[in-house]
């Protein structure tokens, strides 16, 4: 099974909110990269999620509207 990245975040909070969207449209992923500190610096190392070769169109779509999803707040004015 070839995993491929389908997108590089900066933070590991990032990274789960990517893998939690990826995994409500039922793909599996996984994190690599990424280096975890208790003080908050820039991405030395981001953070690579990635799925399945077979998946990464359909997780690049589902990513895509997911990213231009309005947040509650600016559907609210």
């Amino acid at each position: 099974m070839e995993l491929v990245p389908v997108t590089t975040v900066n933070d590991a909070g990032q990274a789960n909110v990517v893998r939690g969207v990826l995994e409500q449209a039922g793909i599996e992923s996984a994190v690599a990269g990424g280096m975890i500190s208790a003080y908050p610096m820039p991405a030395v190392n981001p953070f690579q999620i990635l799925v399945r070769e077979a998946d990464a169109e359909r997780a690049r779509d589902v990513l895509a509207q997911f990213e231009t999803t309005p947040d509650e707040d600016e559907t609210e004015e």
